[in-house]
């Protein structure tokens, strides 16, 4: 079905009922694209903040649940921080995810290595992978539950509309941060 097509009432309907349905996975969504499309418009400045806290050996201490201990150096989003630890080749960097159980704290490193520059990009090019597959998830919930709700009727173009509405999300923020980072120096 071709997206401009005008829907049918009852599309329309399940639009609106859908977008109720999964109006925190779309939040949720754009906000997560929103925080990775930040930390790539700021990436000449937070790899600097976290180079000045390697240099100042400042940061509080962080343990990966790997008994790695790491120095916290600068907040990258909600649970995601870059954080430092010396080495005698230098500054080793990682990209620490902190994942709140019951429990406590789960806390990974996502990715590491020398170059705080090289960390950080790993880093967002890594989350515009997940983005794809987070996006193929979603849409295919949508189709699940129309198809559950809605049987026998031809709701692609409700299927599509989110589809779109959460391509947009990571294009936009991609499509930005390719223009902010070009000629990036750290």
């Amino acid at each position: 079905m071709n997206y401009y097509e005008k829907p049918t009432p009852l599309q329309e309907s399940a639009n609106a009922e859908a977008m109720i349905v999964f109006a925190e996975h779309m939040k949720q969504f754009k906000a997560h694209c929103q925080s990775v499309h930040n930390v790539e418009n700021n990436l000449t400045r937070l790899g600097n903040t976290a180079f000045n806290a390697a240099l100042d050996s400042s940061g509080w201490a962080v343990q990966t649940d790997d008994g790695i201990q790491w120095q916290h150096g600068v907040d990258l989003m909600e649970n995601v921080s870059i954080c430092h630890r010396s080495k005698a080749a230098g500054f080793e960097f990682a990209v620490v995810e902190t994942l709140p159980l019951n429990s406590g704290a789960k806390k990974d490193v996502v990715n590491s290595g020398h170059d705080v520059r090289e960390v950080l990009q790993a880093f967002t090019r890594d989350q515009r992978l997940t983005f794809k597959f987070w996006k193929d998830d979603v849409t295919e919930q949508v189709r699940e539950h129309l198809a559950e709700k809605y049987p026998h009727q031809d709701m692609s173009i409700v299927v599509e509309s989110f589809e779109i509405k959460l391509a947009r999300a990571i294009s936009e923020k991609q499509t930005l941060a390719q223009n902010h980072s070009r000629g990036v120096r750290i």
